[in-house]
């Protein structure tokens, strides 16, 4: 088996948005994947998140849409 990471809550202060920060962070996160020999790098986000849903796609992600993802907690 592989590694494969997950890039959880990815968040610019307002004071630093739109000076492509995020894209800088992303960037760093896809370095670390690679360093670390996995074969990539999984998020997920609200489909009323509009910022990280036009961001995505632009930084390489590939949006599914095939699957249902379902969370439990007790």
């Amino acid at each position: 088996m592989k590694r494969l990471w997950l890039l959880n809550d990815l968040y610019v202060q307002p004071v630093y948005r739109g000076k492509r920060v995020s894209v800088a962070l992303i960037d760093q996160a896809k370095e670390v994947s690679r360093n670390s020999n996995a074969v990539g790098l999984i998020l997920e986000t609200a489909k009323s998140n509009f910022i990280g849903n036009s961001l995505y796609p632009r930084a390489d992600f590939v949006l599914d849409e095939a699957h249902n993802y379902y969370s439990w907690s007790g």
